[in-house]
């Protein structure tokens, strides 16, 4: 599996791209996290860094999974399947990963 990670900036482009997905403006992102008005002006800039913390409440606000941020590949049925399987005990998501292998 290839190694890849997000710059900075691909970070904040993925919040800008959920958060026009929401139709959510800098402006309403920053004043629902409990800041100012230019809140995520600034933290789109640059001025601000976000932290761990900072990321998951924007993701919260935004209703976006960690998974869905950091796994933009996956589809709407692969979601559906990551589901399902969590919800699999141990010994049924060894059987799924059986079949898979030999479905390959």
């Amino acid at each position: 599996m290839k190694n890849e990670n997000l710059s900075k900036k691909e970070i904040i482009d993925r919040i800008g791209y959920f958060r026009n997905q929401r139709n959510m403006s800098a402006y309403k992102l920053g004043m629902e996290l409990g800041h100012s008005k230019t809140y995520f002006y600034r933290v789109e800039s640059g001025e601000i860094q976000l932290n761990i913390d900072s990321l998951l409440e924007i993701l919260e606000v935004l209703q976006v999974s960690t998974t869905e941020f950091f796994c933009p590949t996956l589809s709407e049925d692969d979601f559906i399947l990551l589901d399902m399987i969590n919800g699999l005990s141990k010994e049924n998501k060894r059987t799924i990963m059986d079949l898979i292998k030999k479905l390959k």
